[in-house]
């Protein structure tokens, strides 16, 4: 028997579809033992930084597919970077929430 669904990115991309795009307009989203670059979290979050200054660049919802879609961001000091598909984000994990900080198209 074919075991489905065993590798974390089949996992997240089963997670993804099940979600739809309807809920791409909430400001937060969460996730239960989702691990990206061996950081544990449960909730993604903008910081207000993003609100203020990013969020009309660059969607929401294109965020959180850029970060549940990447398994190795780069480490930056204490924070994290993803560039991808024409955007880069910068990120920073604590207490098991990821807050995104910045979120430029290149």
């Amino acid at each position: 028997m074919e075991k489905r669904g065993t590798e974390k990115g089949d996992c997240l991309i089963g997670l993804l579809q099940a979600i739809g795009k309807n809920l791409y307009s909430q400001l937060d989203y969460i996730f239960i033992a989702i691990t990206a670059s061996l950081v544990f979290f449960t909730r993604i979050a903008p910081s207000r930084h993003y609100l203020e200054e990013h969020a009309r660049d660059v969607p929401w919802g294109k965020v959180v597919e850029i970060i549940l879609g990447t398994k190795n961001p780069r480490k930056k000091g204490g924070k994290f970077e993803i560039e991808r598909d024409g955007y880069y984000l910068l990120f920073e994990a604590k207490k098991g929430i990821i807050y995104v900080i910045n979120a430029k198209k290149e």
